[in-house]
This record gives C-alpha cells, sequence and structure tokens, in this order.
C-alpha cells in the first residue's frame, strides 16, 4: 500500500477529489479500448436505463449544474450516441441511438471489469458499504448547501 502525504484529517472536498480522481483514472482505463471516459459511460448508462430523460432531471440526478451537461450532452450527441428531442414544457428530452446503444452494448463487459478490480481491491464489506456512504455524502453535501448561513466571508471573532 503507498503511503499518503495527505494526513488523514485532510479536509472532505480534497479527500473525495483525490478518490474520485483514483477511482476514474481507473475506469477511463479499463474502457480505453472502446474509447470511452468514465463519464462517458455514466451519463449513456443512465440515459439507456430510463429510455429517455429530461436534461433538468439528468443534471439533477448527478447533482450538476444543467450547463455542464450541455456540454458533455452536446459531445455525446456529436459522436451520435445520443438524440435530442423536445418535449413537454419545451423541456430537452434524450434517449440513445442505436450507436449509443451499441457503443454502451460493447463497453459494459469494460466497465464490469473495472468495477470487478475495485470490488477486489476493497474487498465486500467496504465495497457493500461504498454507495450508501457516497449517497450520504452527497445528501450532507446538498443540505449543508442549502443551509440557511451566509456562504460568503466568514466574520472574525476578534
Amino acid at each position: 500500500m503507498l503511503n499518503s502525504p495527505f494526513p488523514a484529517s485532510v479536509c472532505a472536498c480534497a479527500s473525495l477529489r483525490r478518490a474520485n480522481r483514483a477511482v476514474s483514472h481507473l475506469y477511463d482505463l479499463v474502457l480505453a479500448p472502446v474509447r470511452l471516459k468514465a463519464t462517458q459511460y455514466i451519463i449513456l448508462q443512465t440515459i439507456g436505463r430510463a429510455g429517455e430523460i429530461a436534461h433538468c432531471d439528468l443534471a439533477r440526478l448527478f447533482t450538476a449544474s444543467e450547463e455542464n451537461f450541455s456540454r458533455r450532452l452536446a459531445s455525446a450527441r456529436a459522436s451520435g450516441w445520443v438524440q435530442m428531442k423536445v418535449g413537454k414544457r419545451y423541456r430537452r428530452v434524450y434517449c440513445l441511438t442505436d450507436e449509443g446503444r451499441r457503443i454502451l452494448e460493447r463497453a459494459t463487459p469494460y466497465w464490469e471489469r473495472a468495477q470487478e478490480r475495485m470490488r477486489s481491491e476493497l474487498g465486500e464489506a467496504e465495497w457493500a458499504m461504498l454507495s450508501e456512504f457516497a449517497e450520504r455524502v452527497t445528501q450532507s453535501a446538498i443540505r449543508a448547501e442549502l443551509a440557511p448561513r451566509r456562504n460568503g466571508r466568514p466574520s472574525s471573532s476578534a
């Protein structure tokens, strides 16, 4: 095991970003033969499971801004993987194209390989806790963001 130069008490943001980069790098590496990034796979998988999904709902599901997903989905549309239509109330709705379903199908065994590698490294107990803990962290951050406190400059107590 590598010794980390970062103490365990580093802020939550730094710790989670570091873990995210390491995990994303592994998945990107394993998905490289199908020329997909982990972020692309996750979006395609989510749209595929939903059948079709509104842009705003997709962004909310990933707790991201709609602008962020506009860029990501523009890339998926340009690649021919995702199709957009205008739905009720002029909402942008996305679904996979035939090419999107094909690339997702080709990529899934690689994704499963990355999943298995992480599961093997973490062990069954920690693997089982991972999703639940990540969801708790996500919900805690959302609640903290929405808390009735100022997000501006802290006041000094001098």
